[in-house]
Order: structure tokens, then sequence, then C-alpha cells
């Protein structure tokens, strides 16, 4: 169980969805806008739709923040990263109490550091240790089916690959060595 006091209580997230919605609500504070202007109505959206850019700005600053936070939390961990000398076997909840940011988080990071080229890791298949400075080469399986958005439990095994990921496992794994899951 995670120790909440030494954790940011923020999180890493996408942006994206975030300026998404407040992208629908300028759309639509304009369509109301142009109604007005033809003096056409709709629904009486020529009435109440400018009120919409109002929240579209409030969201707005909401996903500035997270990427104001993202980029705080990837320089937490490329520090701690770099302290460690990009090398060695590490715990992922040693870095996380370290930079004061949730496990899951961190993960999160390192996958986005990884994808970028800033650093190397892999999970030890064995340990589930990170082993920074081992580069992986991402090797799908052909039976691998991509597992829902929303997972309850943790999902059973069916074969040598990663159910999570579809990284092929090498014999007797416990970890996946890309993405970490237990197996």
């Amino acid at each position: 169980m995670e120790n909440k006091r030494y954790y940011s209580k923020k999180s890493y997230e996408a942006p994206m969805s975030i300026f998404g919605t407040a992208i629908v609500f300028i759309i639509v504070g304009v369509i109301s806008l142009v109604f007005n202007t033809l003096q056409f109505d709709f629904i009486g959206l020529r009435y109440w739709g400018y009120w919409l850019f109002i929240p579209a700005f409030f969201i707005s600053i909401g996903g500035f923040t997270q990427i104001y936070t993202n980029r705080n939390f990837k320089k937490a961990v490329r520090v701690a990263i770099m302290d460690r000398n990009y090398q060695g076997t590490h715990k992922l909840e040693d870095i996380a109490l370290e930079v004061g940011i949730k496990p899951k988080d961190v993960l999160r990071v390192l996958v986005d550091l990884r994808a970028s080229g800033f650093v190397k890791y892999k999970f030890n298949s064995q340990t589930g240790e990170i082993e920074l400075g081992e580069g992986i080469v991402y090797k799908q399986s052909d039976n691998f089916v991509p597992p829902p958005k929303k997972i309850e439990a943790p999902l059973p095994t069916k074969g040598n690959y990663c159910v999570y990921c579809g990284q092929q496992l090498r014999e007797g794994a416990q970890f996946c060595e890309n993405c970490g899951s237990k197996i």
C-alpha cells in the first residue's frame, strides 16, 4: 500500500483530453455567436451558448497546469536517473520515494522518457526491478490481443507474452521486461 504522505497529490496525465474539452466548449460558443449574428436559433443556443467561453477558459488553464506538472515530474525523474549515472538496478518504489511521485506516475514518466530516447532501461524479468542502461527491443507476440482500457482485476497469463503490452517473454519470467507487469 502506498504511503500517501510522501507522494505528490498531482498525477502525470496527458493534457490533450483537457484541451479537447476546452475546444468543444469554444466551438459551441463560436456557433452561438454565429447564430446570434444570423438571427437564427437552435435549442436556444443563440442565447446561452456564448457563456461556454467562461468554462473553456478555466478548462484551458487546467490543461496548461497539467503540462507544467508533467514537465516537473519529468525533470524530477531525469535528475534521479542522472544521480544514478544512468546505470544500475533500482526499485521503482525507491525512485518514487526519492522524487515524491507515486510509483505508477514514475512508471508513466519512465515510459515517456524511454520513448523520447532520454533513458534506456528494462525490467528485470525475475525481480521486476528497473535496470538502467539496458535497452530493450519490443517484440510483439503474434497472439497478442490488446486488453480493454479499464481493467478490473489482473489479467491471467495466456502464453509466452505479456497480456498488457504483448512483449515476448523469456522462459520462466515473472515480470515483463518491457512494461514491468507481474506475470
